[in-house]
Order: C-alpha cells, then structure tokens, then sequence
C-alpha cells in the first residue's frame, strides 16, 4: 500500500502463523534488510533494501538467502511504479 516506505500501520501482528496481513510502521527505524513470506512462511526470503527500493522490471535482483537456498543469488523481480 505504501511502496515499501515503511508509513503504512494495518492488521495486528501475529506472529509466523496469523491468517491476516498486518505490517508496522518502519520509516524512522534503522534497517537494511526486507523479509518477504507467504502467509504461511513456507516460501519466503531475504533481500537488501538496496537490492528492493528502485523501480525495475524483470530485473536481476539479488537474495541473500530464502527458503529455498541459504546462499545468495539473483532472480528476476518486477516492482513497478502506480502498483
């Protein structure tokens, strides 16, 4: 809702299992790091807030680590403006 700028506060957080979304507010917070999961924390992984932030389409993107390699990579994201 708040492309990633951390002003947004919905939901209440619950933990690795909540069946609802909900995140905090971070935009005064010191962090370098996104951790993005499925609702279920099955699939999820870890990137640098450098790698994130820009906009880009089917793009080389670095992760640090995920659920499904605990080595860094690249993959193809998509973040685009107005989305």
């Amino acid at each position: 809702k708040d492309q990633l700028v951390g002003t947004e506060v919905y939901g209440t957080p619950s933990g690795d299992h909540g069946d609802k979304a909900w995140t905090v507010r971070y935009d005064t917070m010191d962090y370098d790091e996104f951790m993005f999961s499925t609702g279920d924390c099955l699939k999820w992984l870890i990137a640098k807030k450098t790698s994130v932030f820009g906009w880009y389409s089917n793009a080389q993107r670095d992760i640090e680590k995920s659920s499904s390699s605990d080595r860094p990579y690249k993959a193809r994201w998509y973040r685009r403006a107005n989305n």
